[in-house]
């Protein structure tokens, strides 16, 4: 399990620039160039966490 922070900390190392909180606050919209991405704000699976960063075009290690 992954906290979504943690996750978005990872996108930034990556290149990802955090453009805006989500109206209800439980998600962050991130961006690197023409990819954007969705990260909950809230503990995920670490499947979750491959499939994000998998859409967002992020190599896993």
């Amino acid at each position: 399990m992954k906290l979504g922070e943690d996750l978005i900390r990872d996108l930034r190392e990556q290149g990802f620039m955090r453009c805006e909180t989500t109206p209800d606050g439980k998600a962050v919209v991130m961006r690197k160039r023409d990819r954007w991405t969705v990260v909950p704000l809230r503990w995920l699976t670490d499947d979750a966490v491959d499939t994000i960063k998998a859409q967002a075009g992020v190599d896993l290690v």
